[in-house]
């Protein structure tokens, strides 16, 4: 086959790139990250700094992380499967647009989701104060603070996850093997049974799935620790608060130790996930069936999932109604009562207001040229090509993914404050090139899953058959294999810019007074007490995800009508 023959001149080129960043921007950092960890400035080396932050909050604060990701595991497991399975399996009014709301926080940046959550649930949200209003009892007795803060803000933004994953694998449970499911109920087995012994277990795989993603996601999570967390101690924010304090050994030492137990916590649902697989055999060509319910259990299931879509929707309302608060108005009242358009009026009349906008815009689109073009040819070289290294490689390309946002800023920090090979003998840090770089590398997986997957899907023959037939190497790529790929390749970049748009953990980090992002501007308005000014903000950063989701639905279905 020409796809495993030796690799073409180009194809040499694109690994020659693929390889240098990997090396440069992904190893070279984790690297240097570990070696600051056991050499700092004036030893050889030395574990002092790993003791130190044994000795002092390391236990806690790893107690802490995993904690509150295994219990935002639990609770969005508990609300987006149940919200899955309702709309999976009854008919309703309102079930269509509905099941639209759902998937609101996967598009929502997750320093919007924590903001809107505070106006809401915290000491001065509208929720907070009402209640203590009509019983008479101080905000502070009833607001959403620390672990239960943390935790409630990661479940409404982590439940579609689950949502998701097992949508999909109901859909293909009752299509393939419903007849399964008729065949238990008719032997006499109860509802409940058919559901513990058949759905559950052919389910596993998508609750592995989404557990893998929420747990990593909230391991890595900072905005929400960073404004509900208070003085708890939090492994993300520790290695904030160590850089912070000029204490570099100690803030890489605990990124190796939050890396190692991240990806620890990976393998072991990983090798949970191999244990436990199960497959259903049947004969002929399935057809569609679900679990009966009775009337009762219906009423109440779509009732509660009713309420849980309007939960879900009122942090967005949220952020909208507080966007047009004049500033310094709202102060201790429940709603807020004096409203006005200035503040978008600022955003887009003031240059200097608007400029971390622009920031935002411009560094986005800079990472996800950067990750299309090295994701594309990573993944064309990992899945069509046959070389040394190729494992290696591809296991590079998914490093990130367990690799929180605040250890991948410490390490580009510590790999370019001086002149270096990978940065052309020039500092980045504090140029606009340090944040694009951060949000390529750390969105790195998405796209390089995205556009291997899609790949793996296309069949080898096509693209031979055009060889065959006289067709170059590029003129197969633009004619048919690029056509072909396009909707995983937008789907993947549409993540990418969405994820750096908004980015949080990394850009507090980063970022310098002219690179300063619209994400970090929101945490300013909020220190300035200028709620309005930061709901605008946000309701800005909001719109133009929804813009860019509208662009690349466009741009698949136009592909697929082609």
């Amino acid at each position: 086959m020409n796809s495993e023959k030796r690799l073409a001149p180009a194809s040499v080129v694109l690994l020659f790139l693929v390889i240098f960043f990997a090396a440069g921007y992904i190893l070279f950092p984790l690297v240097r990250l570990l070696k600051q960890s056991v050499q700092p400035a004036g030893v050889i080396f030395s574990f002092h700094a790993y003791m130190d932050v044994l000795r002092s909050t390391f236990v806690e604060a790893a107690f802490n992380s995993v904690a509150i990701s295994l219990l935002s595991v639990l609770g969005s497991a508990l609300i987006g499967s149940f919200l899955a399975y309702v709309f999976h399996s009854f008919d309703f009014p309102l079930k269509t647009i509905s099941s639209k709301l759902v998937l609101v926080p996967l598009a929502l940046p997750p320093l919007v989701g924590v903001i809107s959550f505070m106006f809401l649930i915290g000491e001065s949200g509208i929720l907070t104060r009402g209640i203590a209003t009509l019983l008479s009892i101080a905000p502070s007795h009833f607001a959403l603070e620390g672990w239960w803060g943390i935790v409630a803000v990661h479940v409404y933004s982590f439940n579609v996850y689950f949502y998701v994953f097992v949508s999909s694998a109901l859909s293909q449970l009752s299509e393939s093997h419903g007849s399964a499911i008729d065949a238990s109920l008719s032997l006499g087995a109860s509802r409940a049974s058919t559901i513990r012994r058949i759905v559950l277990p052919m389910l596993t795989p998508s609750f592995i799935g989404a557990s893998l993603v929420t747990f990593m996601a909230s391991m890595a999570s900072f905005s929400a620790p960073f404004l509900f967390g208070g003085t708890t101690r939090y492994l993300t924010l520790e290695i904030y608060t160590a850089k912070l304090n000029g204490n570099d050994a100690n803030a890489a030492a605990f990124a190796v130790l939050l890396s190692i137990v991240s990806v620890s916590f990976l393998l072991l649902l990983r090798w949970y996930q191999g244990r436990k697989s199960y497959v259903l055999v049947s004969k002929g060509s399935g057809r569609r069936s679900t679990v009966p319910h009775s009337p009762v259990v219906r009423l109440f299931a779509v009732a509660a999932a009713m309420v849980l879509v309007i939960l879900l929707s009122l942090p967005v309302i949220i952020i909208v109604v507080l966007s047009f608060v004049k500033e310094g108005s709202w102060t201790y009242q429940i709603l807020p009562h004096s409203f006005t358009v200035q503040n978008f009026v600022k955003l887009f009349g003031d240059p200097r207001v608007f400029k971390p906008i622009a920031n935002s815009v411009e560094m986005a689109l800079t990472a996800t040229v950067i990750v299309v073009f090295i994701g594309v040819c990573a993944s064309f070289l990992v899945v069509r090509k046959k070389f040394i290294g190729k494992r290696f490689l591809e296991l590079m390309m998914n490093v990130p993914f367990g690799i929180p946002g605040t250890v991948i800023a410490v390490g580009l920090i510590l790999s370019f404050n001086h002149p270096s090979f990978f940065s052309a003998q020039s500092i980045l840090i504090g140029t606009f090139w340090i944040l694009p770089l951060a949000y390529a590398v750390r969105n790195l997986p998405i796209l390089f899953r995205s556009t291997s997957s899609g790949l793996e899907g296309l069949d080898p023959g096509v693209e031979e058959a055009a060889w065959i037939l006289g067709s170059s190497g590029w003129q197969t790529l633009r004619r048919i294999t690029f056509p072909l790929l396009l909707s995983s390749l937008v789907s993947g970049a549409l993540l990418v810019f969405i994820n750096s748009l908004g980015e949080f953990v990394s850009s507090i980090l980063l970022y310098s007074y002219d690179t300063k992002p619209i994400s970090v501007e929101i945490l300013s308005q909020l220190r300035l007490y200028n709620v309005g000014g930061a709901a605008a903000y946000c309701t800005l950063l909001m719109i133009l995800v929804m813009v860019a989701v509208g662009i690349s639905s466009k741009i698949s279905r136009v592909t697929l009508a082609e």
